[in-house]
């Protein structure tokens, strides 16, 4: 094709005798799509970023309490724990927090360092568990400040006096234990 039909065929687009080039026309819809499976890739990325400590943090930090420590609600003790709570970390500090299913009363948290595991002794019951993870510890108040992420353990855990029960967080797929992400900040324990 030379220089003239080159310029023949853009006078006869111009006067309209060629049909115009099909335009693509995209359905509103599909922008929706395109944005919502993007979002379903990006925030568990932004939560492991937050939870591993890549998101900028300038307040002071404390020392993380040593693995194995625990908390305890007044009232709880120590005879009454006859079951064991094991709890296994993976690249992140933790938090395992059990609460009475009825009232939603603090029972115990353990605190396990990364990379570590725990086993503590607990009263015997059903609970909701929290976990509670991140990079720099702020204290009982912050958690970890901005890298702090809250989960929820879906099932109630069981303690009996004669069987124990652990968690390992260790994030893999197909894993066993279904949380649920808690967007809100956890609450402080008083």
């Amino acid at each position: 094709m030379g220089l003239a039909d080159r310029d023949y065929m853009r006078a006869r687009r111009r006067r309209g005798q060629l049909p115009p080039e099909p335009r693509l026309v995209v359905h509103p819809m599909q922008k929706w799509i395109v944005l919502l499976s993007t979002v379903t890739f990006l925030y568990p990325a932004y939560r492991e970023a937050k939870r591993s400590g890549w998101l900028p943090d300038a307040g002071p930090s404390l020392p993380f309490p040593a693995t194995g420590s625990v908390t305890v609600a007044r009232g709880i003790e120590r005879k009454d724990a006859t079951s064991k709570l094991r709890v296994s970390t993976a690249d992140a500090n933790a938090v395992v927090q059990l609460f009475e299913r009825a009232s939603d009363r603090h029972v115990i948290s353990v605190y396990v360092r990364r990379e570590d595991h725990a086993e503590v002794p607990v009263p015997p019951g059903t609970y909701r568990m929290r976990i509670i993870e991140g990079d720099k510890w702020h204290g009982r108040g912050r958690f970890f400040g901005p890298s702090t992420t809250y989960e929820t353990v879906v099932k109630p855990m069981t303690f009996t006096a004669t069987s124990s029960n652990g968690i390992d967080l260790h994030r893999r797929p197909g894993g066993k234990l279904h949380t649920r992400v808690n967007l809100a900040d956890p609450p402080a324990l008083d």
